[in-house]
């Protein structure tokens, strides 16, 4: 003797179907925004010991260095122009995107913790990455790391 309903019960998924594409749209939106800060004409340097990026660190932003140490900027993140052709000009950008940082920080007080990825082309002279890590630095940035690809250990 069964005290239950003779029709058949079936999940509702349109919810579930719902919520997993919104995940997709997320991811994909999430991809373009990260591919708009990389230039793919730069040819990152090889190294043995390269890490990858850490999961913890939140807030990057890239810094695409070509051959003759200019900045090429996002258009997303460009003002004026597309890219930056001396420290000077690194500085005051870097400037600029701290206070805009920390004006959009919940607490002012709090410490900047923006980390910095420098994409230098292999065949740029170092004296030209270090202006920008010189302009990165001055402007109060602390964390400022640099890209390269994992290479062969031969």
């Amino acid at each position: 003797m069964s005290h239950g309903n003779l029709e058949k019960c079936e999940p509702n998924l349109t919810p579930m179907l719902d919520m997993v594409l919104q995940l997709v749209m997320f991811f994909m939106l999430c991809a373009n925004f990260v591919m708009d800060q990389v230039n793919e004409s730069i040819k990152l340097p090889e190294a043995i010991a390269a890490r990858g990026l850490d999961i913890k660190d939140e807030r990057l932003l890239f810094l695409n260095v070509d051959l003759n140490g200019k900045v090429l900027l996002s258009k997303l993140d460009a003002e004026d122009s597309l890219s930056l052709d001396n420290k000077i000009q690194v500085a005051s950008y870097m400037k600029r995107r701290m206070q805009r940082d920390v004006a959009a920080s919940p607490n002012p007080k709090a410490p900047v913790l923006s980390t910095i990825i420098i994409r230098g082309d292999h065949r740029a002279r170092f004296e030209k990455i270090n202006d920008v890590v010189e302009g990165i630095r001055s402007a109060g940035y602390k964390q400022v790391r640099i890209r390269a690809q994992i290479g062969d250990s031969r």
